[in-house]
């Protein structure tokens, strides 16, 4: 069983990894399966639903509706599962892991003087975690000498909610999740010309007291999290943290690194810190300041591809005043670095050397 926030975009996602799990099932069986699970009788009820409401109702996701229906449908052969393994892509705590945390059970038993071995084993478990579901590695990296840069917990552009600014904006930048305790921040690399690279926050980890008062705010995370385009699932057999009084939240982008290293190879931000000091050369403070905020910016979209395109997936949103008002001193010059990537990009090489 998973926790789900219910929204129009991340019912794309959950079928779309359905599809992956299940590729025998035509199309439209899992759509009437999805809408059995999530509470509604067909699935021209939930689409009505979902079209017709702002709300994000927090749903839990459960195989035996899901299972039963696609029975009815023809699907004999399909048995029960678990919803996180599909929602998340992980195949339950492996020996490893339960191997680990009981050790660590045992030494909170006792703790005094086995903290060293009881922190070392805490972070064994987490770069486990990373592995078992492929986000990365445990902040803080093992070598950062060539990081240019790393970027915070940033919108997913993907899978966010329209509105997504309400909670993030220029003002308030950061995304925290309400009820996070114990945390265990995990990084992916993306790659410069020059052999550096920066780090985005490609997960988070979480593991509140099972009686905090941080517990009951976990569904405003929820909603949180479907907002700006990150999935979201307790896990309560992974937590690590003293593991019989925690559980572990697991938060982590829909899209997959693979998908950001592509958007990378040819985006906007990547020319940006490539080229900063050649663009800082003899320009304004507004183009200055434009640069360094671009740069900086957790939430700027790695594939948009026009000027209006940035507009409507980005200022809208993040910066309303560049939006409504493109004669503002900060829109007119950060249009003017946004064409001069454009150009560039169509030139041929041989006229940029």
């Amino acid at each position: 069983m998973a926790n789900f926030a219910l929204s129009p975009t991340s019912v794309r996602s959950l079928k779309n990894a359905l599809q992956d799990r299940f590729p025998s099932v035509k199309s439209s069986h899992l759509s009437e399966a999805i809408a059995i699970t999530v509470g509604f009788r067909t699935h021209a009820a939930l689409l009505a639903y979902t079209q017709g409401t702002t709300a994000v109702p927090i749903v839990f996701l459960d195989d035996k509706p899901f299972v039963h229906r696609l029975n009815e449908l023809g699907y004999l052969d399909i048995q029960p599962f678990s919803f996180s393994t599909v929602w998340l892509g992980q195949n339950g705590v492996p020996e490893e892991a339960r191997n680990l945390i009981a050790r660590l059970l045992k030494l909170e038993e006792r703790p005094e003087e086995r903290y060293p071995e009881i922190y070392a084993l805490r972070r064994e478990c987490a770069i486990l975690f990373g592995k078992t579901f492929g986000i990365g590695y445990v902040e803080p990296s093992e070598d950062g000498k060539d990081l240019v840069k790393r970027w915070t917990r940033g919108i997913d552009h993907k899978a966010c909610q329209p509105g997504w600014g309400t909670a993030v904006n220029t003002n308030h930048p950061r995304i925290e999740f309400a009820g996070n305790d114990h945390q265990v921040r995990f990084y992916e690399r993306l790659p410069l010309s020059n052999g550096k690279y920066v780090e985005y926050s490609s997960a988070l980890v979480s593991m509140p007291y099972k009686g905090s008062f941080r517990i009951p705010e976990l569904p405003a995370a929820q909603a949180l999290a479907a907002r700006v385009g990150w999935r979201y699932a307790e896990l309560a057999d992974w937590t690590w943290y003293s593991a019989h009084a925690t559980t572990l939240i697991f938060y982590r982008r829909t899209t997959t690194h693979e998908e950001m290293l592509q958007m990378w190879s040819t985006s906007f931000k990547r020319w940006l810190i490539e080229n900063k000091s050649r663009l800082m050369k003899g320009t304004n403070a507004d183009r200055r300041n434009v640069i360094n905020d671009a740069i900086d910016c957790q939430h700027l979209p790695l594939d948009v591809q026009t000027w209006d395109e940035l507009r409507e997936r980005y200022f809208k949103e993040f910066a309303p005043s560049m939006y409504h008002f493109e004669d503002e001193p900060m829109a007119r010059a950060f249009k003017k670095v946004f064409d001069k990537w454009l150009s560039e990009r169509e030139a041929p090489e041989e006229l940029l050397a």
